[in-house]
């Protein structure tokens, strides 16, 4: 104890002090939100009462979780520029989701994506929906509980092995992530997410501003210290990889299940676009570029470390408790508001679409309801933390997230917001679209996993190479577009559906 005591100094003592601090009284603000919610509305869609400014700060603060902060420096010390570029899909989909389908969600006054896919396409898919939904917003909740494992894991590793303080970070924060759902659900979440947003805003500007100059001054001697290709649009990997890549951060969270339970809860269709569309306008113009500075810092000073642990080593470094307890306080806290909010997507799930609706339980009985979505919140809870013990790979386990999601749910979803057609035709192709798409996109992610770990190529090796430059995301948005405008071409020529018949 006495030789992990003397590693402690006023600095790490300070910073600490500001993050306990800020941690616990947005916790508590959090958890007092508990006192004002009277029903199953106001712990699912936060009695659909959020104006504009509460929609901005809550997509912001959600979005920048463990992956567009931790994971997003680490992949950019990896990257460089490239990572900067793609990056940028995260919140030009905020854009086109804010304008197109959010309002049809709140219009209808939806509660998840599964709801929306029951109302515009059928019970088929919106079953496949509610197991995508599922899956994804548990890894979601599974990587931001990663996230938060890593940022303690680097700022406390004289307290022991690293891998052991990481899966202990994992529990502490996955433990304060039930407690805060349970209590307050999304209501809790929202207004939380306002002093988050605006710390981690301005945490991470001054951050930025704190490197700078250190970059600044070395001027041309970068170029000697960082690789060339860190600077270069490509990376080194190439134009294809950069497209695809793109397309894959693009495509991979969009119409994700907490971003869809946010497009329903505002006060009326104009607040909804203005918060949703206002924030990815934002962030997409000035985030990335502060994160790239950021990670160019710590490439310049802790060249061949583990990427993840970047952004906590910077914070470190600049040796400013301040600033320093702040910005960990700030991103402990965004974290567990994506854990929260997938969460809480996760849940309204469960009790909306699968407890209520598929299976008819506690309908006309709030109360029941309520705890039903309580109860849920705490066992979904407990499997994400055990996966993020089990794989704390953050960006890993966010691109199964895309792999899984992204196929199924893009096209159907903009199909149903620019085409006003109904139909049993239609239906069925969406479904057979849906079901082709996530079965090709696993064949295409099983098979270069069968040749590595197995020995088992059954492609040519062209054929391999190109499927390490296309990200299986995008491979699977392309192939459910061509499925289904395959099967509605055959609907056409027939004058009947290809899969099942019209009355």
């Amino acid at each position: 104890m006495e030789a992990i005591l003397s590693e402690w100094n006023w600095e790490a003592l300070g910073l600490w002090a500001v993050v306990v601090s800020y941690v616990a009284f947005v916790f508590t603000k959090g958890v007092l939100k508990a006192r004002r919610v009277h029903n199953s509305d106001d712990f699912l869609v936060a009695g659909r009462n959020v104006g504009w400014f509460f929609l901005f700060c809550t997509m912001g603060a959600t979005v920048i979780g463990g992956g567009a902060s931790i994971g997003a420096i680490g992949r950019t010390y990896e990257w460089g520029l490239l990572m900067l570029l793609v990056s940028t899909g995260w919140y030009l989909h905020f854009i086109i989701s804010g304008l197109l389908v959010a309002p049809q969600f709140r219009k209808a006054e939806l509660y998840t994506v599964v709801g929306y896919f029951g109302l515009r396409f059928g019970e088929g898919p919106r079953f496949v929906v509610l197991v995508l939904s599922l899956l994804f917003s548990v890894f979601i909740v599974a990587a931001q509980m990663a996230a938060f494992g890593t940022v303690l894991s680097a700022i406390l590793p004289q307290l022991g092995n690293a891998d052991l303080i990481l899966k202990l970070s994992i529990l502490v924060g996955g433990a304060l992530v039930i407690i805060y759902s349970t209590a307050g659900g999304l209501l809790a979440v929202i207004h939380t997410d306002v002093y988050q947003f605006v710390i981690l805003l301005l945490g991470f500007a001054i951050t930025m501003l704190l490197c700078l100059p250190d970059v600044l001054s070395l001027g041309s001697e970068v170029a000697g210290i960082v690789p060339a290709a860190f600077f270069h649009p490509h990376g080194g990997y190439g134009w294809l990889f950069l497209v695809t890549t793109f397309l894959a951060f693009f495509l991979g969270e969009t119409f994700a299940p907490g971003y869809a339970t946010r497009y329903c809860v505002g006060k009326n269709i104009s607040e909804t676009k203005r918060g949703i569309a206002g924030v990815g306008f934002f962030l997409a113009l000035v985030f990335p570029a502060i994160l790239f500075v950021i990670a160019l810092f710590a490439r310049i000073h802790h060249p061949g470390i583990e990427p993840q642990q970047a952004l906590p080593l910077v914070i470190k470094q600049l040796n400013n408790p301040l600033v320093g307890g702040l910005i960990v306080g700030a991103l402990l806290m965004a974290v567990m508001s994506s854990a929260d909010s997938a969460l809480n997507s996760a849940t309204a799930i469960f009790v909306k679409d699968l407890f209520e609706h598929q299976l008819g339980w506690f309908r006309g009985d709030d109360s029941k309801k309520l705890k039903a979505a309580r109860l849920s919140t705490a066992l979904l809870g407990g499997l994400s933390i055990l996966i993020a013990v089990l794989w704390s790979d953050i960006i890993g386990l966010l691109l199964v997230t895309y792999h899984l999601w992204a196929p199924a749910i893009i096209i159907p979803v903009l199909v149903g917001a620019v085409s006003k057609t109904r139909s049993r035709t239609l239906n069925a192709n969406i479904l057979f679209a849906m079901l082709a798409a996530t079965a090709l996109s696993l064949c295409y992610v099983l098979l270069p996993l069968a040749r590595e770990h197995l020995g088992v190529a059954l492609l040519p090796t062209q054929v391999y190479d190109l499927i390490g430059q296309v990200d299986a995301a995008v491979f699977g948005v392309a192939a459910c577009a061509m499925v289904f405008l395959g099967s509605s071409l055959v609907s056409r020529i027939w004058g009947k559906p290809s899969i099942g018949q019209d009355p």
